[in-house]
């Protein structure tokens, strides 16, 4: 079975650097239910969760994977470099969600040319952008995996927008913003975090 496969190399891959599977799942901002079930091919193996794993474990994204698993010819597929990014009202993304139209565009900066889903926000609302100025632009980078620290876009409750990534000193993850507002997340919920990659501040 490929997905079979491809969950053995994943497991091979971890045990070699002698992670658990929680702290694995922490690195990569999976569930440990959901990183086990990918080990042992209940659940296939997606994109993203190559992406994410690779980059936890610091190996080339091919090298998860089987040599007849499908997603080998799907990752070698280089994305046409994108000369603009959707540029994004952050009241649309909070009113909107997942549903929300670009107002236009903005160039990209060299980092985000050729990253597949990248895209821009444009801050004006203070009240679900706590503390950030108005003009703001934000880049984001949806394909890396957000870490302790980083400023992200909150695309599970979509309010506030923006956040900083936090985790306690039990190891729960939740979401602050400069205004000092606590987020409190689920593990689930921090791969549907994107990564805040730049700032333009706007006059």
């Amino acid at each position: 079975m490929v997905g079979g496969q491809d969950g053995a190399r994943l497991r091979a891959l971890r045990a070699a650097r002698g992670l658990s599977l929680a702290q694995l799942a922490g690195q990569a901002g999976l569930s440990k239910g959901e990183l086990s079930k990918l080990e042992t091919g209940v659940r296939p193996v997606r994109p993203d969760h190559v992406l994410r794993l690779a980059r936890a474990l610091a190996v080339p994204p091919q090298e998860l994977l089987g040599p007849d698993s499908p997603l080998q010819a799907l990752l070698q597929e280089r994305p046409q470099p994108a000369a603009s990014l959707p540029l994004f009202d952050g009241r649309d993304l909070v009113r909107d969600g997942d549903g929300a139209k670009p107002t236009g565009s903005i160039a990209a900066p060299e980092p985000l040319r050729g990253v597949a889903g990248a895209y821009a926000v444009v801050i004006n609302d203070l009240s679900n952008a706590p503390a950030l100025s108005p003009g703001m632009v934000l880049q984001v980078d949806p394909t890396r995996v957000p870490g302790v620290g980083d400023l992200v876009i909150n695309r599970v409750g979509w309010s506030p927008l923006a956040f900083y990534l936090r985790q306690d000193d039990d190891g729960h993850f939740y979401g602050l913003t400069l205004s000092r507002k606590r987020v409190d997340l689920a593990l689930d919920d921090i791969e549907r975090l994107h990564k805040v990659a730049g700032v333009w501040f706007v006059g």
